[in-house]
């Protein structure tokens, strides 16, 4: 049988049609999950994460984290008065927002820091948002937590 170019056309443009609706179809049954529930105020607050990124990378060496069967265990240098800080611990999972726990930052009575991680597996980000005397820094930490 022999085609003539307005049968190749509609054949080429009914085919490309097909794949664009394979491509929808696919797509919306893609589950995409968004990290933070919103965005803005985040934005609001960018340089003041900046300047704490700045003020910690002094310390990004010094900060210790072990992670132990059930704990993390946070521990700062050894100028640092542990009694003396405050702030967050945001155990932070980017896969999924079920994943993620914030602690207060509260020193034990040999000045380290710790924390339970029961039901936690994965690779997880320690975001550090701390304060100490009357300035602010912030640190992050890569840790592996597996039961």
């Amino acid at each position: 049988m022999k085609w003539n170019w307005g049968t190749k056309l509609v054949l080429a443009m009914a085919s490309f049609m097909a794949m664009i609706i394979i491509f929808v179809v696919l797509m919306m049954r893609e589950d995409i999950h968004l990290v933070e529930k919103s965005y803005y105020p985040k934005g609001l607050t960018f340089q003041e994460m900046i300047d704490k990124k700045g003020r910690g990378a002094a310390f990004d060496d010094s900060i210790g984290v072990a992670v132990n069967s059930n704990l993390i265990v946070l521990s700062f240098p050894a100028t640092i008065d542990p009694a003396g800080v405050s702030g967050t611990l945001h155990v932070y999972n980017r896969m999924k927002e079920t994943g993620d726990r914030i602690f207060d930052l509260k020193a034990d009575e040999d000045g380290e820091f710790v924390f339970p991680v029961d039901g936690l597996d994965g690779r997880y980000i320690l975001k550090i948002d701390w304060k100490y005397g009357d300035k602010t820094y912030y640190n992050e930490k890569k840790v592996t937590i597996s039961p």
